[in-house]
């Protein structure tokens, strides 16, 4: 029976060592204290060797003795078994040990008396608990507690509680010639896109697998990704309450990108650190680990998704910020009321921005109009950089414009033609009343407001050559826009060939990277350029839109419209005319914005008041009147 019990041991430890299996010894003396009242107290032990499966599951193989003396009869029992046994344990604490375990197996049994000599076979089962401290992960030392049962053929010989110290060791068929605890692979889905580092921070670069190869379970596990001066912070990417030994898990890896990513002027390779803390049998530890992060230069882009090309456009670099308030601001004084806020700063934010001298130049190594559709990486200026170096692109001088109205707080969007970079202006219009102030098809609706179209193909020509020509090429895109959901000549669903992205529902996905600091030569123009060049454009757009808007709503009697296009168009008595014909409070409001552009402060007052006198709580007139009585001093 020995060598039998050798030869299974055997057996245990080749399997264990050719499927890469971690396995127990555990040695496990004891006192038997028999419920049978002519047995007296008896001692024994048992040896097990445990095959340690999914870290809380045992099976094995156990021998041992036990002696337990008949005191009536003189008689003493030698007992050798030996069988399979099954456990479940479990760390609740990082040194607490507990288990439970069974096992089945046969006996041999001599009974040793004065009277008689003998022996005999059967069978046994033994039910136990475990307690114990574990100094080491390869070590602990064991209390437990448990009942043997005995049998010969179909008659019980004797039962038993026992209980007993001990001591277990842990060993492992796994080898690592590494001293930390962790081994880590990381697999990058893509290149890193320095113009994405902001959406790092919710999408993955990649996915790390982490494994415990350390003898024992860690706990309170954080994963963090730091990569020296390119990340702000370090980025907590997972946490685990418990990792056990020789498990992995797969974790996406996010990073805190700071300024200095935008400094990364080629494609090459930085070093990244994952940074592990942990418990490890209650002590607190940390390891770093590192992976190397494959990175595109600063300007690369791909088109496969335009609505990523949000994230160049900035509002956040002081320098945009401060070229757009001051051309901007040299517009505030000379707004007209009534007219579009929106369209005025695009008209003075582009006319500015051509005044300083900034003009389209074509990428020679990678051309927009090459590009636009192909799947090679792109190289995109940053809004700086364009303003800078006094040039760009189609795309690049799109970016431009949209970083300084969106610095100005005028949403934008944009459509990247094959041939041209529209870019869009929120103007805040509804898409059922854009006909009411606008004649030509630059302004293109969607569900939600209607846009001005302004063609950076025709960036040199100044404001209103880019939105005419913005026009015809808008036009198609209304009517495909239109005809989503329509079926076209061979049955098919029409879809556009391109996309209206809105800058600010696509940074929802593409965060905007702030680009500053790049030094070059751009001065601001003169305001009153400025000014002069934005009269130009508001001059053309009320010689046309609003002549012809005129005519339509005289012609049509809608006293309302053609009094609110009146004013748009600077014709303030006419304005007045129309609005006096109209009992209602709105038109008295109007009439006291009326008088008010004109100066005539006091009349602006006293429609005010009518209007207080039938509503007091009118909040139109309560605002205007305040204003008047601030400027004329009441």
């Amino acid at each position: 029976m020995k060598k039998s019990f050798l030869v299974c041991l055997a057996s245990c430890i080749l399997v264990a060592e050719a499927f890469s299996l971690d396995f127990a010894f555990r040695i496990s003396p004891n006192m038997l204290f028999p419920s049978e009242e002519n047995l007296g107290k008896g001692f024994g032990g048992m040896v097990n060797a445990d095959l340690d499966l999914f870290n809380f599951i045992t099976i094995g193989l156990e021998g041992g003795y036990a002696s337990i003396k008949e005191e009536s009869l003189d008689k003493n029992y030698s007992i050798f078994m030996g069988g399979a046994s099954a456990g479940l344990y479990y760390y609740p604490f990082s040194r607490l040990y507990l288990s439970a375990n069974a096992s089945y197996g046969v006996h041999s049994t001599s009974i040793d008396a004065p009277s008689v000599k003998g022996s005999g076979r059967g069978s046994y089962w033994r039910g136990y608990g475990e307690m114990g401290f574990r100094f080491t992960p390869g070590l602990l030392l064991l209390a437990s507690a448990g009942y043997d049962s005995f049998s010969m053929g179909d008659s019980s010989l004797f039962s038993t509680p026992f209980a007993g110290l001990g001591a277990k060791f842990n060993f492992s068929t796994r080898s690592t010639s590494s001293s930390d605890n962790f081994w880590v692979s990381f697999d990058q889905d893509s290149q890193l896109y320095p113009a994405y580092s902001t959406m790092y921070k919710q999408v993955p670069l990649g996915y790390a697998t982490i494994r415990n190869v350390s003898s024992a379970e860690v706990r309170d596990v954080h994963i963090a990704f730091r990569a020296g001066k390119y990340t702000s912070a370090e980025k907590e990417c997972a946490v685990f309450s418990r990792l056990n030994s020789y498990k992995g898990v797969e974790i996406p890896i996010y990073a805190d990108f700071g300024p200095e990513i935008l400094r990364y002027t080629e494609n090459g390779k930085i070093n990244g650190e994952l940074v592990i803390s942990y418990s490890f049998l209650g002590k607190k530890m940390t390891e770093v680990q590192n992976i190397l992060l494959d990175v595109c230069h600063r300007n690369s882009f791909l088109w496969n998704d335009p609505a990523a090309l949000s994230c160049f456009i900035d509002n956040g670099a002081p320098e945009i910020l401060e070229a757009a308030k001051y051309i901007a601001g040299a517009e505030i004084l000379n707004l007209k009321p009534g007219m579009n806020s929106p369209f005025q700063y695009a008209a003075a934010i582009m006319e500015g921005l051509r005044l300083a001298g900034i003009v389209y130049s074509e990428d020679t190594v990678s051309p927009y109009k090459q590009y636009r559709n192909s799947m090679d990486v792109d190289s995109v200026q940053y809004p700086l950089q364009t303003l800078a170096l006094l040039s760009g692109d189609y795309d690049d001088l799109g970016i431009l414009v949209c970083s300084c109205l969106e610095s100005f707080g005028i949403g934008t969007g944009f459509i990247a033609l094959e041939d041209d970079f529209i870019v869009l202006v929120d103007t805040g219009i509804a898409p059922s009343k854009k006909k009411n102030q606008f004649t030509g098809s630059d302004v293109i609706s969607d569900e939600n407001t209607s846009w001005l179209g302004l063609s950076m193909a025709n960036f040199g020509k100044g404001f209103t050559q880019a939105r005419l020509a913005a026009s015809k090429k808008l036009k198609s895109v209304q009517k495909d826009y239109e005809a989503i959901g329509d079926f076209n000549e061979t049955g098919e669903v029409t879809e556009l060939p391109y996309e209206i992205v809105d800058v600010h529902a696509a940074w929802a996905y593409y965060p905007p990277v702030t680009f500053s600091g790049y030094r070059g030569s751009y001065k601001n123009p003169g305001k009153d350029s400025i000014i002069k060049a934005v009269n130009e454009a508001t001059s053309y757009y009320i010689n046309n839109d609003l002549t012809e808007l005129i005519k339509k709503f005289r012609s049509s009697g809608d006293t309302k419209k053609l009094a609110d296009t009146y004013v748009r168009a600077g014709m303030y008595n006419e304005a007045l005319a129309e609005y006096s014909k109209l009992s209602t409070l709105s038109a008295m409001n109007n009439m006291g914005m009326v008088y008010s552009a004109q100066k005539a402060y006091k009349s602006a007052l006293g429609m005010y008041n009518k209007v207080l006198a039938k509503d007091p709580n009118n909040r139109s007139a309560l605002a205007g009147s305040k204003k008047i009585k601030a400027l004329i001093g009441e």
